[in-house]
């Protein structure tokens, strides 16, 4: 969920020769932006006066700058002229430019506000181009769905974009051995998303853990039973040691202030607290809402995170592996070992096992505890920041209900896939994803947000991940093609 509200701020501009105060243009799309804030929880600092000078665009600029707004809502209210633009552009970082219909389209022209939308996208494109403004264009009155659904898309994503570049990420442990594809430059994700990175060894967390007085924890523990299906786990005392690292994971976040958390979950984990702390990652997401992504991926946990802004759920978002291939159904497993929370579930629910492959085999194993579920049949939006936080994974897909439920650990078949917005096969998805080399975790989400993400990708300025159809032949395409 979104800590930080956007502020939003409006202006309208006309010259008058037009009608717009006739028309009552600023009123009401002020009025109508105030409900809008509500719905879509943005906070409207707005300009009242009716701006018809460049002396006027001035004085509205201090003012807008004064408030500190992340986006500035231009409405050409009526025709206006280039001179009342130029000192509204360094009003905040992201614009907006809006037109609205004429009230009649013949006769006598009154309002002439889609000239001056153009005229302005134009001046900023052409005469400010080395200013590289960014800007998104909208039309329709306030109350349309035309106007509406299009700025909708534009409060979500750049709420995201704010929460982004104010998050801070609990690193805990370290990236698991061998997982060299996540390694990642911080001062260039923060550089690039605003992210912050904060590092703590894992010791840190399992002597928090270790410091829990008995009674919340059994508490706790009857709570998470109590949710089961099933309960299978050999060692009945690895509830009351996983839900103490559950409760060390909140109470870090909480303390230190992290949106989102990355933990090392193998080895030193075994090591130093006998345990897969699988159970406690998807407690603390279904529970609390805050992303834990495993194996120490950083990157995973900011995947994780923007999902959660975006979809605004109460449940947080997961990180799964590419898993298995059915081409027959053009359909994917995707997995992990335990992690997910409760909430994507089937109506068989979850059940509390023995992790899946930690210490099968070895004398001091099996480790507990870990979750086993099938997904629900739900749309998803499946996505990845990657190459320091340049690139951005975006794809749609349906988890559907196949006849085969899949490994063992949490997991759903994925099939109806599209990359960036555009139907894409099975194997055309997995060609891509390959010879690209991106990174092999995905965060999942609950819902369809991936025209924000899209809208994201654009005010951020990251590469999307295209389409590289499969062939017979060697493909040597690089990650940044």
């Amino acid at each position: 969920m979104a800590k930080h509200k956007l502020r939003v701020g409006y202006i309208g501009t006309s010259i008058s020769s037009y009608y717009g105060g006739e028309y009552n243009q600023r009123p009401r799309a002020i009025e109508g932006l105030e409900k809008l804030a509500e719905e879509l929880d943005f906070q409207l600092i707005a300009v009242h006066d009716e701006v018809m000078t460049e002396e006027g665009s001035i004085r509205a600029a201090e003012y807008l700058k004064d408030n500190e707004v992340d986006f500035l809502l231009l409405q050409t209210a009526a025709c206006s002229m280039g001179e009342q633009l130029l000192p509204l552009v360094k009003v905040a970082p992201r614009m907006g430019i809006w037109a609205t219909p004429d009230p009649e389209q013949e006769g006598e022209i009154k309002i002439h506000s889609v000239v001056s939308m153009s005229h302005f996208a134009s001046i900023m494109k052409r005469y400010l181009k080395h200013e590289n403004i960014p800007f998104k264009w909208f039309y329709g009155h306030v109350e349309t769905e035309e106007f509406q659904s299009r700025f909708a898309v534009t409060i979500r994503a750049l709420t995201a974009v704010k929460n982004m570049e104010r998050s801070r990420i609990g690193w805990i442990g370290n990236l698991s051995p061998g997982f060299n594809d996540m390694i990642f430059d911080e001062r260039l994700l923060r550089s690039r998303m605003g992210i912050s990175v904060l590092p703590h060894e894992l010791a840190e967390l399992v002597e928090r853990a270790k410091g829990y007085d008995p009674e919340p924890i059994s508490k706790t523990v009857n709570e998470i039973k109590s949710v089961a299906r099933e309960i299978t786990v050999t060692e009945n005392s690895a509830f009351d040691r996983v839900t103490r690292v559950y409760m060390a994971m909140r109470d870090m976040a909480a303390e230190y202030n992290y949106d989102a958390l990355a933990v090392q979950c193998w080895p030193n984990f075994q090591s130093y607290f006998k345990i897969a702390p699988c159970m406690a990652y998807s407690w603390l997401g279904s529970e609390d809402g805050i992303a834990v992504s495993c194996e120490g991926d950083v990157l995973g946990a900011a995947s994780m995170y923007l999902l959660n802004v975006l979809t605004g759920r109460q449940g947080s978002s997961t990180l799964l592996d590419m898993t298995a291939l059915d081409p027959e159904t053009n359909a994917m497993l995707m997995w992990h070992c335990g992690v997910s929370p409760r909430h994507f579930s089937d109506d068989n629910g979850i059940a509390w096992v023995d992790h899946v492959t930690l210490g099968r085999k070895g004398d001091d194993g099996p480790y507990g505890v870990a979750g086993d579920q099938v997904f629900a049949p739900q749309e998803t939006t499946v996505s990845y920041i990657g190459d320091d936080g340049s690139s951005l994974l975006v794809i749609h897909a349906d988890i559907i209900k196949h006849k085969k439920k899949g490994f063992d650990g949490t997991r759903g078949w994925f099939s109806h896939f599209e990359l960036n917005k555009k139907p894409i096969n099975l194997m055309d998805l997995i060609n891509t994803l390959t010879v690209r080399g991106h990174e092999h975790h995905f965060a999942v989400g609950q819902g369809d947000v991936t025209d924000e993400l899209m809208e994201f990708a654009a005010w951020k300025g990251m590469r999307l991940i295209e389409h590289v159809p499969q062939t017979n032949y060697l493909q040597l395409e690089g990650i940044n093609a």
